[in-house]
């Protein structure tokens, strides 16, 4: 709206104050005349009060008709103030809609200029997503052809490595083959002769059930020697097992008892063969063998058992006491089989030689009863090996210049022959 809008507005609100007084003025009724011919029948005391009372009231009338119009005019003024205001908010509200709509305009430039920024932002990380998307699958199958060659690197390796343990293999199984064969030119063609009576026309057949037993009688040489024992047994209780000893001292009176009851217990018969020597604790286990064979050659030698003792009086004592306690224990057995008493026995041992260690040949022997049988030939059925043959216990002083005994459990006693001093027993 305009200033000329407003004059022209302002001039219509102020028409009815111009008229007002003239209106005013008009209003008030003027007396009323009395025609001078008029003629009244009231008295003249009467006209004047009368009188009077008209003027009273057409005063009052008069009065009240400027009241009126004053009332007239100020609510006229207030609605010319009121229709100024209106046009002032009019104005206002008018001129406030139009920088609500300015601002809203702005405010809607703003969210489309917003909107543009965004969608392009949109479409920039869209774009950079879609660039990400294609350098990481480009990555990847970067990665896929490299981890490929890889594998197929380590699958020529794996495959290279299988190709020469193949060929290692090979070798190998070339080796094997070639001692097997060597093996087999040692092995009889024909099977090992098992017989319940080995003993045929003086003629002894040993099985392959056999225990090699070489050098001194020790704890663990009996143990192999009895283990060896249980085996045969468990394996077939039928056939014998033969103990062959090439060359034995003898040894600890403890070792040989195991010995001893390993073979009594034994439900396969132990033969006990001596081939070369057999002394001391190896002659009574040969003795007492269920059946024993040997060489006509072949030395057995029979004597005392012997002991280092050592303390004072009362401690050498009872050591003492206690080997001639073995020394009996051992003996008995010996002495009724060979139908002779201790003390005939150990009379004849230094009758026969003075150091009281009594050889004997293998003929003598068994007409002594020492041993069974002498046998012209011993024939072994089941040598798989020519010249080499692993004894099961080690000879361990055969060649040897000095071999170191095992110290002996509380109690035992040594019963070995070693005239040459070629075991060193500790103390």
């Amino acid at each position: 709206m305009t200033k000329k809008d407003l004059k022209i507005l302002l001039a219509t609100a102020l028409l009815p104050f111009m008229f007002t007084s003239a209106f005013a003025q008009d209003a008030v009724p003027a007396p009323e005349s009395v025609p001078e011919n008029a003629q009244t029948a009231v008295p003249a005391e009467e006209n004047s009060e009368e009188k009077a009372a008209k003027e009273a009231a057409d005063a009052q009338r008069k009065k009240d008709a400027e009241a009126i119009a004053l009332l007239r005019l100020k609510k006229s003024k207030i609605d010319a103030e009121i229709a100024l205001e209106q046009v002032k908010l009019r104005q206002e509200t008018a001129d406030g809609n139009a920088e609500r709509a300015r601002r809203e305009a702005q405010n809607a430039l703003r969210q489309a200029k917003l909107a543009a920024e965004l969608a392009d932002s949109d479409e920039a990380k869209r774009t950079l997503e879609s660039v990400a998307a294609r350098d990481t699958a480009k990555d990847n199958l970067e990665m896929l052809e490299r981890n490929s060659e890889v594998k197929e690197k380590e699958l020529d390796a794996h495959i290279e490595r299988l190709s020469r343990e193949i060929e290692l293999g090979k070798i190998n199984l070339q080796i094997v083959r070639a001692g097997l064969e060597e093996k087999a030119r040692d092995v009889p063609a024909t099977e090992p002769v098992r017989l319940k009576d080995p003993f045929v026309d003086g003629t002894l057949y040993i099985s392959d059930r056999r225990i090699d037993f070489n050098g001194p009688v020790t704890l663990e040489s009996a143990r192999t020697v009895i283990d060896r024992i249980y085996f045969y047994n468990n394996s077939n209780p039928e056939f014998p097992i033969f103990l062959v000893i090439d060359n034995s001292p003898g040894g600890s009176a403890f070792a040989g008892y195991q010995i001893l009851k390993a073979m009594e217990s034994s439900r396969a018969p132990v033969y006990v063969v001596v081939k070369s020597y057999a002394a001391s604790m190896a002659a009574i286990i040969t003795t007492l063998a269920k059946r024993s064979f040997c060489y006509e050659n072949t030395i057995i030698l029979h004597h005392q058992a012997s002991s280092s003792v050592s303390g004072n009086m009362t401690v050498m004592n009872e050591q003492y006491k206690l080997t001639n306690d073995w020394v009996t224990r051992l003996f008995e057995p010996v002495c009724k089989k060979i139908g002779k008493t201790q003390e005939a026995f150990v009379a004849d041992m230094y009758a026969h030689f003075s150091s009281g260690d009594w050889a004997a040949w293998g003929k003598d022997a068994a007409s002594m009863r020492w041993v069974d049988h002498v046998a012209d030939r011993i024939v072994e059925t089941a040598a798989t090996n020519v010249g080499n043959a692993p004894a099961a216990v080690p000879a361990g002083s055969q060649g040897a210049a000095a071999f170191s005994l095992p110290k002996l459990e509380p109690g035992d006693a040594w019963l070995i022959y070693d005239p040459q001093n070629r075991y060193r027993i500790a103390q």
